[in-house]
């Protein structure tokens, strides 16, 4: 199996990863310890980050990410991907103009955040790996 196939089944975990993320926040956070909106939602994109950046570190080697361009196309893949998810499946009752309110930082919406660190980790991953790579040499 190669790196694209690998990135896409890591997604797919991802996607997984939200749904028990999800899960944890609306019978955790608000039913049980009674975390009221948009509080929940905000600590939910701090586990979701977490949980997702665990995933990646535990199955980096096995991606076999061997080039900068990887990296970025790794990530971008995963950046659309979630946003068409997101989108056209888990928000298609929603209007364009209250799936763009989801991202906005300003009004203490921070999915959008998600979105950039979700594009973003393959890159983090692969120059921390090329730093200890050359460090070590």
């Amino acid at each position: 199996m190669n790196t694209v196939y690998r990135s896409i089944l890591v997604w797919f975990c991802f996607l997984a990863l939200a749904f028990v993320n999800g899960a944890f926040r609306e019978i955790v956070m608000i039913k049980f310890l009674g975390i009221a909106q948009p509080l929940a939602s905000q600590l939910s994109c701090l586990t979701g980050i977490s949980l997702w950046t665990a995933l990646l570190i535990f199955v980096w080697k096995r991606l076999q990410v061997k080039k900068l361009t990887e990296a970025i196309a790794i990530g971008m893949g995963w950046l659309f991907a979630t946003i068409l998810f997101e989108t056209f499946i888990l928000n298609r009752k929603m209007t364009a103009s209250e799936i763009l309110h989801t991202y906005d930082v300003t009004r203490g919406e921070y999915w959008g955040l998600v979105l950039l660190w979700i594009g973003l980790m393959p890159l983090a991953a692969y120059a921390i790996v090329e730093a200890k790579r050359f460090k070590a040499n």
